[in-house]
């Protein structure tokens, strides 16, 4: 709950689709809420959208020290007219499990808005590997394969060098061998013109 020009606004956030897993679109899911407010068709309500916020707030998300701004989409629903009912999401595919955290920031009627909401038991749930639902056979998540190919990658690059360096040591001793055979046939000739 925030007080903004007088008035509370309530935020709610989370994940469109709960439990969310890692490799699966999903959206950031943010609802906004004048409470007890007058409403923009002039009804008194216990829950008024608040509109616009697609053009002054961003979220920010952050995982294991990466962060990334996604702005916001007003989510209508399938009524015809369509309504909006202060919901606005941000599309995103999380790509490794684990603890997310959401910074909304920007501005409510000019009012300075930044306020961080981070998963856990009491919030919005947080990422889960997506091995937890997969059946008969798991996959690895993309995350998982990357790293596993850096790592083979890494290990080809230390093969490559690990054969550069026996390669020039080869090398060097065949050539210290040639100038050995070279010294003794030059030994062996002189041992010969002696005689």
């Amino acid at each position: 709950m925030l007080t903004i020009n007088g008035q509370q606004v309530e935020f709610v956030v989370g994940w469109v689709i709960e439990p969310p897993y890692v490799d699966e679109v999903n959206a950031i899911d943010f609802w906004a809420h004048y409470v007890n407010a007058t409403c923009p068709q002039g009804t008194v309500s216990t829950s008024c959208p608040v509109y616009g916020l697609d053009q002054s707030l961003q979220v920010q998300v952050i995982t294991g020290g990466q962060s990334q701004v996604l702005t916001f989409a007003p989510n209508l629903s399938n009524d015809v007219p369509p309504v909006f009912n202060g919901e606005y999401t941000a599309n995103i595919e999380p790509t490794v499990a684990g603890s997310y955290s959401f910074r909304i920031f920007g501005n409510v009627n000019n009012v300075p808005v930044n306020e961080t909401f981070t998963c856990g038991p009491t919030t919005f749930e947080c990422v889960d590997p997506p091995s937890e639902v997969q059946f008969p056979q798991q996959i690895p998540a993309g995350h998982d394969l990357q790293v596993g190919l850096a790592n083979l990658q890494s290990q080809v690059t230390q093969l490559q060098s690990d054969a550069r360096t026996a390669y020039t040591v080869a090398g060097v001793g065949v050539v210290v061998g040639i100038i050995g055979i070279a010294v003794g046939a030059a030994a062996l000739t002189r041992s010969k013109k002696r005689r």
